[in-house]
């Protein structure tokens, strides 16, 4: 999965709009809600450390984990900048081993929407439920059905001084699949450097997940409309999911 490696160079400047101390406030929201202490935290698909640096900042130990090995490189030279401490590890979700237990696993901006394979999803819900303590949360964001499946048939062009970007999207209805294909060309000296990655993104069925959250033995605490405690509405794009391993006997 090569996806984001020659992305890396300017995913921060795509992600530029987005307030990652809000995120960092929504889940210190949640875990609040939940009566959740946290101390230590894996974040999945962390591309750049847009989320582990806010929460690393806040005093958590935070591991970022990313399969891009050149996501993780630019993650690690902004917290050595910022003087942040975090703990960025390579490696495929699909094989997740943790150093230690975690009180809480998060995975934001899709993430969990690229494991097109529903057995895959199913094997990152179980490591995701090994890697957790007790009592743990694990709290996910899924791009909705209605998002994805409008989505198709789409082309954007970014054009700035040292870059181009065309992506064109299609959507296949008979298996859920978002596809994207994105063309950059970017300034290298007097040159431009072409590159194309293609990205796929599965359609999940809010059926499905509970399902698979259920057989992997979690328990729903919620689902909401993002950056709210609002159920999910028919425009919501984005949904939330929080969800907890159970607590040892005794202990709940």
């Amino acid at each position: 999965m090569d996806q984001y490696n020659k992305l890396a160079d300017i995913y921060d400047y795509l992600m530029a709009g987005i307030d990652y101390e809000e995120w960092a406030d929504y889940m210190e929201a949640i875990t609040d809600r939940f009566n959740s202490p946290t101390g230590n935290i894996a974040d999945l698909a962390c591309g750049t450390g847009n989320t582990v640096l806010p929460l690393a900042a806040r005093g958590y130990k935070v591991y970022g984990i990313d399969i891009a090995p050149g996501m993780l490189k630019k993650a690690a030279e902004k917290a050595h900048q910022k003087g942040i401490r975090a703990y960025f590890l390579e490696q495929d979700m699909r094989r997740l081993e943790l150093p230690e237990e975690v009180d809480l696993v998060t995975c934001y901006h899709d993430g969990l929407n690229y494991i097109i394979d529903p057995d895959d999803l199913r094997l990152v819900f179980q490591n995701v439920f090994d890697s957790l303590r007790p009592g743990g949360l694990f709290i996910f964001d899924l791009n909705a059905v209605e998002k994805l499946s409008g989505s198709g048939g789409d082309t954007t062009f970014i054009d700035d001084t040292d870059m181009s970007l065309i992506w064109e999207t299609s959507y296949n209805r008979e298996t859920d699949i978002w596809e994207i294909c994105l063309t950059g060309f970017i300034r290298r000296g007097e040159l431009y450097e072409k590159f194309v990655e293609v990205h796929k993104e599965k359609a999940y069925k809010h059926p499905d997940i509970t399902r698979f959250l259920e057989e992997t033995g979690f328990l729903l605490m919620d689902v909401y409309h993002g950056f709210s405690f609002e159920p999910p509405r028919p425009d919501t794009r984005r949904a939330f999911y929080v969800v907890r391993k159970p607590f040892a006997k005794g202990n709940d």
